[in-house]
């Protein structure tokens, strides 16, 4: 008799126990389940957030290329609906938690992006970048239903994910795209350079900070200068200017007063200028130096920037070659080279 009462008092214990830790198990089966669950929604809401941004960005550099360089330093957005349309057209086709998704106007935002402090600023004037909240709310979308979690009294989980793209430094150039036989040195950008003056003569007066290349012919001299030049000016061209990479790419350079290749270099801005500001508007690119010593042999290219070359003067009217460096502009290319002003086409996430 008195064995039977031991076995059942133990058969209490135990029940008592499982009555007491079920809500805990249960507890811990919710948070495996639904949180794993609510994760992987919030991936698939990153992924979204994601290529929305990208698409909402590159829409802005197509914008920025369709227009002149004097419209894009002085651009204002006002019609933000193309980029709306992309963003949302994107993001449609992708889906979370089994959803296809919609993102509302009012998670699309449009600014600058501050590469130094990593920080977005929704602005209209001179726009860089796209900012791009994916919900799964009460918002938008509905929230994330939950299996277990019902019992403690939580049915659905919010859940968001924003991400940025941002039209960021020139970091490649194609065939063709630098036409300038002259480049100025990372040291130039140093101090403000926006709209500063930009005087060639000589390179390495603090004004140039430059020098001439061959682009990638060795070793640069003279001859080689002019021969690429006369082959720029024609169209079509009989010399095209190869590829660059910003971080891979070297070009031949030489410093000092190349004075006999002036005359060429001044049909080259005749035949390239505006004919009414008698402005040419190029791409130089950037070679890494510390200092504005001539160069005098392969350089790193680091990035690149935009000249507006207004004047060149050659023997025996002169030896001159100025202009001023150019900012907010957006060139064909990708993004994701360092800030000299240019920015490429095709975008990249930044956050």
């Amino acid at each position: 008799m008195e064995r039977v009462t031991t076995v059942s008092n133990q058969r209490g214990a135990v029940a008592v126990m499982v009555a007491v830790t079920l809500p805990v198990l249960l507890g811990f089966a919710a948070l495996t389940i639904d949180i794993g669950q609510a994760l992987v929604a919030r991936n698939e809401l990153q992924d979204v957030a994601d290529a929305a941004a990208l698409a909402g960005a590159r829409r802005m550099g197509t914008i920025y290329q369709s227009l002149t360089p004097a419209q894009q330093v002085s651009y204002t957005m006002t019609n933000p609906a193309p980029i709306y349309s992309d963003v949302q057209n994107v993001a449609a086709l992708n889906h979370g938690a089994g959803r296809s998704i919609t993102v509302d106007v009012g998670d699309i935002q449009i600014g600058q992006w501050n590469g130094t402090s990593k920080t977005f600023t929704a602005m209209t004037a001179n726009p860089d970048a796209v900012r791009v909240t994916a919900r799964l709310d009460g918002t938008s979308n509905g929230p994330v239903s939950t299996f277990l979690a019902s019992v403690m009294g939580i049915s659905s989980v919010d859940v968001r994910a924003t991400a940025t793209a941002a039209l960021t430094g020139t970091s490649t150039t194609n065939p063709g795209d630098l036409q300038t036989p002259f480049g100025l040195s990372a040291f130039r950008f140093q101090t403000p350079f926006c709209n500063a003056p930009v005087r060639f003569y000589p390179t390495n007066d603090p004004q140039a900070c430059g020098g001439w290349h061959t682009f990638t012919a060795s070793p640069p001299n003279a001859n080689t200068l002019r021969s690429q030049i006369n082959g720029i000016i024609p169209s079509p061209p009989t010399f095209t200017s190869p590829g660059t990479q910003a971080g891979v790419t070297d070009l031949e350079f030489i410093g000092g007063n190349v004075a006999n290749a002036l005359n060429n270099l001044y049909n080259l801005y005749l035949s390239k200028r505006d004919p009414v500001t008698h402005a040419w508007d190029a791409l130089v690119p950037v070679y890494q130096s510390n200092n504005c010593s001539n160069p005098n042999s392969a350089m790193l290219i680091v990035g690149y920037a935009s000249m507006r070359i207004t004047n060149v003067l050659a023997p025996p009217a002169g030896q001159l070659v100025e202009g001023t460096v150019q900012c907010n502009l957006v060139e064909g290319g990708r993004g994701g080279g360092a800030n000299f002003g240019t920015k490429g086409s095709i975008p990249g996430l930044v956050q």
